[in-house]
């Protein structure tokens, strides 16, 4: 077994067991993304060292800048910042902030939550320098950092969550999700975050720490544009109903796994505007009390499986060491993508709970 990212890995039960395939020197699984996209990089190669070996040659890059970058100047509390949209409706990479240094005053912190509500996802670089308790301090200018899953009233305690094993000292709310050579890691699944809980949080923050050369980008997808997305006849049968989030094994506290019933359709509590508040990563079926057919269940539940991921909605986003994401939980799915064995990938998450308490459970308010 190769060397873990961090010490904590080697004695981890969980981890040991999942490494006994990279032990016996076979590739990772077909039935994964990573598997997948593994065996169509290297077809035919059955031992895992090769299929590796291989893989690397062809990733034997170099760093590069060129080509054009489009972008909006602002100056905020006398800084100059370029505002490099990513996708037309969605994302947008902030350039020009040392977010360690400049946001003391009030009106940048207010500027950015601004553009945070109407980009949804605001991405900045360059980040390296910022250490795990100034990631704190930036999450609680927008919020108050929540429990690795949001909500302290249902946290995970599954001993089958490998991404729960790794501890920052000091900083107990600190997720720590690492991917290596020997045990492969990516949420390659359209979610938003915790939406199993009865509160879902409201945002989420990612570092960067260690990226792979090509590969293992997050892409987000707008749940504004996925509402507008479905049909009149679809939205006008689905407005009103609720849906039924379950999460799994890796959320269960004390051995009960979390449910929770939110609105198909949710107002943002700070736009007013409607999202299509359903993703098959948690969502399983619609409430009991709608009484709806097993068959039109299922065909509604997959006209929304369509909308999630469209290329019309969603944006990439390309991670670099110190490249850190703020998303919006209420607006936003978000997946890895796994394609990026075996090279390693580790990031650090922070939850951020709304802190108008009025505003965290989710709600459906036509005409507010």
């Amino acid at each position: 077994m190769l060397e873990p990212q961090d010490p904590q890995l080697a004695d981890n039960p969980l981890y040991v067991r999942r490494a006994e395939r990279a032990n016996a020197d076979k590739p990772p699984s077909q039935s994964t993304p990573i598997g997948a996209v593994a065996q169509v990089r290297a077809p035919g190669v059955a031992s895992r060292q090769a299929m590796m070996e291989g893989i690397r040659a062809q990733d034997d890059l170099v760093a590069g800048h060129f080509g054009t970058v489009y972008y909006k100047p602002v100056k905020v509390c006398g800084i100059d910042l370029k505002l490099e949209p990513v996708q037309p409706s969605i994302g947008t990479i902030v350039h020009g902030l040392d977010l360690a240094k400049d946001l003391d005053d009030p009106e940048m912190v207010a500027f950015l939550r601004s553009l945070w509500l109407e980009r949804k996802v605001l991405m900045f670089r360059g980040q390296a320098h910022l250490t795990r308790p100034q990631m704190v301090e930036f999450a609680q200018r927008f919020g108050e950092v929540g429990a690795p899953f949001g909500e302290r009233e249902h946290v995970p305690n599954s001993p089958h969550d490998l991404n729960q094993q790794i501890k920052a000292p000091g900083i107990p709310d600190m997720l720590i999700l690492p991917s290596d050579e020997t045990v492969p890691n990516a949420a390659s699944g359209w979610h938003a975050d915790a939406t199993w809980q009865q509160r879902p949080p409201m945002g989420s923050i990612l570092m960067c720490r260690e990226a792979p050369p090509v590969g293992g980008d997050t892409c987000f997808c707008d749940c504004y544009g996925m509402w507008e997305g479905l049909g009149l006849e679809t939205k006008e049968r689905v407005r009103h109903l609720k849906a039924v989030h379950v999460g799994t094994v890796g959320h269960q506290m004390d051995g009960k796994t979390p449910i929770a019933v939110h609105p198909v359709a949710r107002t943002h509590p700070e736009t007013g505007g409607t999202t299509l508040y359903v993703q098959q990563g948690f969502v399983r079926r619609f409430a009991e009390e709608h009484g709806i057919p097993e068959d039109e269940e299922r065909t509604l539940l997959w006209q929304m499986k369509l909308q999630e991921g469209r290329p019309e909605y969603t944006c990439r986003v390309r991670w670099e060491v110190g490249s850190m994401a703020m998303w919006d939980n209420r607006c936003v799915l978000h997946s890895a993508s796994g394609d990026f064995w075996p090279h390693r990938r580790l990031m650090e998450r922070l939850t951020i709970l709304d802190y108008d308490e009025s505003r965290r459970t989710p709600y459906y308010a036509p005409g507010d």
